[in-house]
């Protein structure tokens, strides 16, 4: 795939060939949202979930609903490219105006770009990974429901846990801890599954919604509530999960090792669960 085809603004061309104006509002404002969907054997894994979440994106920061089919379009693509496991990569920006100005014009047409690109296929019979953590503040803005295209705190934090050899960041506000800096993240503790509530602080992970989806179903307590950073630290299991993270379990955040630093129970049958 090293020119795959990808969809702009009711075209289908070439990535290299793909162009979108300097003045669209999500290149000056980071004025957009976006979806990431996992496609696994072919099929889209909880596409209803990731359309509602982008609906609920493009409704608070009063983008228009884009009138394509993304679904079709990511289809059509998934099969021309002839993938299995891929990411599909929808945005949604403001569209392109003839100035730059905070405030836009109400009649700007949105710019909608689909991509899709391989991924690793996934070994459900390795089960899941393990990964390490550093822990940082959380500088985001206070609208973190929203998946918009202003990423660039959580890049600064994947970045520094590169920096340090690690996987992902963990955040926390003043002792509370959120999420990963591109992963929701869920906590075990006397064999309930804890994770911080759906509200502003976090990102309504599709992932994560799946997965308490699926422990209630198997009769396990889920609690959405915050926790502190002594309690993930004295966690029984930690875990990630996101659409390209799938589900992987936490052993080390900075210095510190959770529970026996091996990949917990809970977090094997959750993973075994979701690609049942």
């Amino acid at each position: 795939m090293d020119d795959p085809i990808v969809y702009l603004n009711g075209d289908y061309t070439p990535l290299s060939q793909a162009k979108v104006s300097v003045m669209d509002r999500g290149f000056l404002f980071g004025d957009g949202v976006y979806e990431v969907l996992f496609y696994h054997h072919g099929k889209p894994i909880a596409a209803d979930d990731h359309i509602a979440r982008l609906e609920h994106s493009l409704n608070q920061v009063g983008i228009k609903q884009p009138h394509e089919n993304l679904m079709a379009i990511s289809d059509r693509l998934i099969k021309e490219a002839n993938l299995t496991d891929a990411r599909v990569y929808w945005q949604i920006t403001r569209g392109a105006d003839a100035r730059r100005n905070h405030v836009a014009p109400s009649n700007l047409q949105p710019t909608v770009f689909v991509m899709a690109e391989p991924e690793k296929q996934v070994d459900v019979q390795a089960g899941p990974a393990a990964v390490k953590t550093i822990l940082l503040p959380d500088q985001r803005w206070h609208r973190c429901d929203i998946k918009s295209l202003l990423l660039l705190p959580n890049c600064i934090a994947k970045m520094q846990a590169k920096q340090a050899g690690c996987d992902e960041a963990i955040l926390h506000r003043d002792g509370i801890v959120t999420e990963g800096s591109s992963t929701s993240l869920l906590m075990v503790k006397d064999d309930k599954l804890i994770t911080h509530p759906a509200d502003q602080w976090i990102l309504g992970g599709i992932t994560r919604l799946n997965l308490l989806a699926i422990a209630r179903e198997h009769g396990i307590e889920v609690r959405e509530e915050t926790f502190t950073i002594d309690q993930m630290l004295n966690a029984d299991e930690l875990m990630l999960g996101g659409t390209t993270t799938l589900v992987a379990a936490v052993t080390q955040v900075d210095d510190h090792i959770i529970a026996d630093g091996k990949i917990g129970p809970m977090t094997r049958k959750l993973f075994e669960w979701f690609f049942a």
